[in-house]
């Protein structure tokens, strides 16, 4: 059973959507701890403990979610309906997020730091779990699927591209006066009004661009089911008893605590490790976008090559290699002191580490395709809901306990807030790179664990020959 290709204009709105995402990810995972701890000088054991609870939160929401859509039925089809309605909660929260009261303790300011965390999290979590399901349902080949997650990614590394460029250049502009301009309160304002409302329009686009597709939905004529607690519970179970996503959740879980400790430490790197400029950081994050670009087409090639597995083991070494590479050789006092040679050194390491995770993050979500398709011969229905979001569960409960130990860590280091960069000892410097570089240790328990991946093409074939034999009738073949 072939699928026909997904068309273009589909895939082209379907993958606007992603820049939702990709708005708020470069928000938490490049600002948002640095301007809570170092411009609203809450502690980092407070700025990470908010953010791990948000997280766990969100990750809760997400199986939630998963099931209820999987489940949900209505003229508007499984996905579209969530997708709607977190519209103009997303774009709020967002903003008010980036905006405490003025006066608020240091507790309170955890307070509304950890409700608008939540908040905002929940809110994306209601487009983006069946918006990642709903591209999962749009084809079960193959390739085309993965064809799919590039033209999603390329959109979301398109949105923080553009993020990065007007954020810089608009908002976090360097003056002789103010050289860091991400240490003070007033760009946050600005950055957050426009990103709310791009969030919001490129959510719509997504939403109206593909309702031509509810109909044709792998899932789009199953029963409808009640919702209820205890079947979230279930399908919890079910989607872990497959030992192809239980393999890729529990792999992933580990490789995402590393990437959520220096996701959550980025800022603190590149302003007090390297103490680059604002020019100097916007060229890194430009470089790891245009890595993102360099990758995506790459990656149906090596998924022909090497196959989903190996596609996605190469990916994480490869970045997790580019990341700590350079600070282990300025710990050992090999890297240039002058920034005219640093800066372009880490801009080539930041595109290559970018070249490298985009190959990781495009297969897995395309294998979470493929893992429905398996489902669904056992089982008899398409769960996309439930594998997406225990996956997001998974990922994000580990990004939020990296982010946590990004914050203890920290205050562990003796790290000081509302610093200069320029006044940071070298033994603080020293001991921050240890901590930033040693993290990449947990990746050796997360590739054993992911070796053991067995669901490549030939098996996805012969599932996709046997749910074709089902639905005609015929006697369905065996996958033992």
């Amino acid at each position: 059973m072939k699928s026909d290709p997904v068309p273009l204009g589909t895939s082209l709105f379907y993958g606007v959507g992603q820049a939702a995402e990709s708005i708020k990810n470069f928000g938490f995972g490049t600002l948002l701890l640095l301007y809570y701890n170092q411009v609203m000088g809450l502690s980092g054991t407070y700025s990470g403990l908010a953010v791990f609870i948000a997280m766990t939160a969100d990750a809760l929401s997400d199986p939630v979610v998963g099931s209820w859509s999987d489940g949900f039925r209505s003229r508007l089809g499984r996905r579209h309906p969530f997708m709607i309605v977190s519209v103009i909660p997303l774009g709020v929260t967002f903003y008010f997020l980036f905006m405490p009261p003025d006066g608020l303790s240091e507790f309170q300011l955890f307070l509304w730091f950890t409700t608008f965390c939540v908040l905002v999290r929940t809110a994306l979590t209601f487009f983006h779990v069946p918006y990642l399901s709903l591209g999962a349902e749009l084809t079960r080949d193959y390739n085309d699927r993965t064809r799919i997650v590039v033209i999603r990614m390329a959109f979301g590394l398109v949105a923080s591209l553009v993020v990065i460029a007007i954020a810089w250049n608009y908002f976090f502009v360097a003056g002789p006066s103010n050289p860091t301009p991400q240490l003070t309160q007033e760009p946050y304002f600005k950055y957050a009004l426009l990103s709310s409302c791009v969030m919001m329009a490129m959510m719509l686009v997504c939403i109206w661009g593909t309702r031509g597709s509810i109909a044709s939905l792998s899932g789009s004529h199953q029963a409808a089911r009640r919702f209820n607690l205890k079947q979230v519970y279930i399908d919890i179970y079910h989607a872990l008893q497959n030992r192809s996503f239980s393999i890729l959740f529990f792999s992933t879980l580990l490789f995402m605590v590393y990437s959520g400790t220096h996701g959550a430490l980025s800022m603190h790197l590149k302003t007090f490790f390297w103490q680059l400029d604002t020019t100097g950081i916007q060229y890194w994050q430009y470089g790891a976008v245009i890595g993102g670009v360099l990758g995506l087409p790459l990656t149906p090639y090596l998924n022909r090559v090497l196959d989903k597995k190996w596609t996605v083991i190469v990916g994480c070494l490869g970045t997790a290699l580019a990341n700590s590479t350079p600070v282990l050789l300025e710990m050992a006092g090999l890297m240039p002191k002058d920034h005219n040679i640093l800066v372009p050194i880490l801009v080539a390491l930041a595109i290559l580490s970018t070249f490298f995770a985009i190959q990781a993050s495009v297969t897995v979500a395309s294998m979470m395709g493929d893992i429905a398709d398996e489902h669904e011969l056992t089982h008899g229905t398409r769960q996309e809901g439930i594998y997406f979001g225990s996956f997001n569960f998974a990922t994000k409960c580990t990004t939020a306990l990296g982010t946590l130990v990004a914050g203890l860590s920290l205050d562990l280091i003796n790290f000081p807030v509302n610093s200069d960069p320029g006044l940071l000892s070298e033994q603080v410097q020293f001991h921050f790179g240890i901590m930033y570089s040693s993290v990449a240790l947990i990746l050796t328990p997360s590739t054993w664990l992911f070796l053991k991946y067995r669901l490549d093409r030939t098996m996805h074939e012969r599932i996709i020959l046997a749910l074709s034999e089902r639905e005609n009738g015929e006697q369905v073949v065996s996958l033992g």
